[in-house]
């Protein structure tokens, strides 16, 4: 807790917890009832928490004189006593009603955004384990907690330390949220999603990758051209390759037109030169290799279309067997049927 032994409580009439709150850098705390510290169940589990308690309540509670408490770590655990008394009485109905006339009257401080327009703020801790944050501020407009500005003193000629010493304990987790739940009507509309402050050059928004290339310094930059001038690179290598490729891919397709060519070329000259001879009476064995070609190929062609007629006679031979045979079954079988019936018929008349 703030306190040092320059702002020991000797020498002063005033009583103990008005001296306390008139600490510098105490502004924040409110004066706790004499009834409530008296009360023992509002005490329960404290005194495993402080050293010499009884002694710390009497001092307190104005039991023992000052003059009597000259000892400094008598006063600094007292100090700790009164501020988890603290924690636990503002979050009361007379607590809250303590503290609700210290923010309206501003003693909490303002919000230190400037979006937030000077809203008053609440006191706040991190933790509840005294000793392990100090105090902070909270802002119910932005929702964001802060460090609390330095704190003048209210005319006090008592010494001490400023807000940065006062542990967050002294105030607890709960407190702003369960005042701001009681008092609904203190609760300030949210910031609009526009208020947000926007960095700009020449009147230009700032990119991200300029603070990206901000942050890294030379490093980046020296990266960043290597990476260029590795992508530049590879471009180069792909559009050769590329244009290699479709270099061959012509060739090819061009080598592959001139075969094309050349073979229809050569199969058309046989079959010009076979109907000349056919049309002129010329005999092809006389006719040199050229002759032989076409006859050859005419010969070809012939025993080829012999064939294909005679697989087609043979073909409808079949069918046609077929088409007997079938016919035959057919009266075989009717000639049958005929017989039975007249088997039949005899052999009713008969009966």
């Amino acid at each position: 807790m703030a306190y040092n032994e320059d702002s020991s409580a000797s020498g002063h009439d005033e009583p103990w917890i008005q001296w306390f709150c008139g600490l510098k850098g105490h502004e924040m705390f409110c004066e706790v009832e004499r009834s409530y510290i008296e009360d023992g169940f509002n005490l329960y589990g404290l005194r495993t928490c402080v050293s010499n308690f009884s002694d710390c309540l009497d001092l307190i509670l104005d039991r023992i004189g000052p003059d009597d408490s000259d000892d400094s770590h008598l006063t600094q655990s007292a100090c700790t006593l009164y501020g988890l008394i603290h924690a636990r009485y503002i979050i009361t109905a007379h607590g809250l009603d303590a503290m609700y006339n210290k923010y309206a009257s501003k003693e909490f401080g303002t919000c230190p955004l400037v979006q937030c327009a000077g809203q008053c703020v609440l006191p706040v801790g991190l933790k509840d384990e005294m000793g392990a944050d100090t105090v902070k501020i909270f802002c119910p407009k932005c929702q964001c907690v802060y460090h609390p500005p330095p704190v003048r003193s209210r005319s006090s000629h008592h010494g001490g330390v400023g807000a940065a010493g006062v542990d967050g304990a002294a105030f607890g987790t709960t407190f702003p949220h369960l005042f701001l739940m009681t008092f609904s009507n203190l609760v300030p509309d949210p910031l609009p999603q526009d208020s947000a402050y926007i960095p700009r050059v020449f009147g230009f928004r700032v990119h991200m990758s300029a603070r990206q290339r901000a942050s890294g310094g030379s490093n980046t930059l020296t990266s960043t051209s290597g990476s260029t001038n590795r992508q530049q690179q590879q471009r180069e290598s792909n559009n050769t390759n590329t244009v290699d490729n479709n270099r061959r891919s012509s060739s090819v397709g061009r080598r592959s037109l001139e075969a094309k060519d050349k073979i229809e070329h050569s199969a058309a000259i046989p079959l010009e030169n076979a109907q000349d001879q056919s049309m002129t009476g010329l005999n092809p064995k006389g006719g040199g290799r050229k002759g032989g070609t076409v006859t050859n190929t005419l010969a070809a062609t012939l025993s080829l279309s012999k064939q294909d007629n005679e697989e087609d006679s043979s073909a409808k031979k079949t069918k046609s067997g077929k088409r007997k045979n079938d016919n035959e079954s057919s009266n075989s079988n009717s000639n049958n049927n005929k017989k039975s019936n007249g088997d039949k018929r005899r052999r009713k008349a008969e009966n």
